[in-house]
């Protein structure tokens, strides 16, 4: 059970000191220090591992802490790391997953997430998440690594689902402050679901029709907090288990293609 929570400063520590403010209350939740006392009762909440000092993430995967991180980590095998998935339980992909029954035969979907914060692990994962919550399990992924910028890079992967549709993903990280991004679509032979952050787009098409979804204004990340706090502090909710697991899958074949620069079947 979680009483207490660490979280190390850095991209959206804002956002992700709240969530756990709201769950555990102000005075169970502190910044992360090097002399902070890990126990199995305590979380800590950071983007990526890879951003602490060596020692320190020597120490947190050693201790008996639940280690909350942005995207799946190579260290997984060691002490008790989570990669979160708050969009599985709230926010425009949630909004758009429950309405996929009528798209009929499935053509293409399509996830972008652009980051202005750095850590293209975090943009790759939350994009991964969007990708197979929209498109079901992959089948086979190609994608390749482009830097666009001092700090800012791109993933782009393209594949097929087992359903033998199109998978689009793009992810980028450290763009100009204020540039980020999200676009989530999926398309069928019986319509359009589509997000489009710029444009607050939430609509379902058909026959040439636009109509609006249910918009949905809660923060992602305080519902992740609030149900691993409320479970065992281990895993996500029974009913999403599928889509993360599979999506662990399809992160790890995304960064094999980007790495080996051929496509991956999984």
């Amino acid at each position: 059970m979680i009483t207490r929570a660490l979280i190390a400063p850095g991209p959206t520590d804002q956002v992700r000191r709240a969530a756990y403010q709201q769950a555990l209350g102000n005075d169970r939740v502190d910044w992360l220090t090097d002399k902070a006392a890990l126990a199995d009762d305590v979380v800590v909440d950071l983007v990526d591992p890879a951003d602490l000092p060596a020692d320190l993430r020597e120490r947190l995967l050693a201790s008996d802490a639940l280690i909350v991180a942005g995207a799946p980590v190579p260290d997984s095998r060691r002490g008790r790391l989570v990669a979160a998935w708050p969009d599985l339980l709230a926010g425009p992909v949630v909004a758009l997953a429950a309405d996929l029954d009528s798209l009929g035969r499935r053509t293409m979907s399509k996830s972008v997430v652009v980051a202005d914060a750095p850590g293209l692990g975090p943009a790759a994962w939350r994009a991964v998440l969007g990708l197979i919550a929209l498109g079901g399990g992959l089948r086979r992924i190609a994608a390749g690594i482009e830097p666009r910028g001092p700090g800012f890079s791109a993933i782009y992967g393209v594949g097929r689902f087992r359903d033998d549709s199109v998978a689009y993903v793009e992810a980028m990280a450290g763009a100009p402050s204020g540039a980020g991004l999200l676009i989530y679509e999926a398309l069928g032979r019986g319509g359009i679901r589509e997000f489009d952050s710029r444009r607050s787009i939430n609509r379902v098409i058909k026959g040439g029709v636009e109509t609006g979804l249910p918009a949905t204004q809660d923060e992602p990340y305080a519902q992740f907090v609030a149900s691993l706090c409320r479970g065992d502090g281990t895993g996500p909710p029974p009913a999403i288990v599928p889509v993360v697991t599979e999506a662990h899958a399809a992160y790890a074949a995304l960064m094999q293609a980007c790495e080996s620069g051929t496509a991956v079947t999984l």
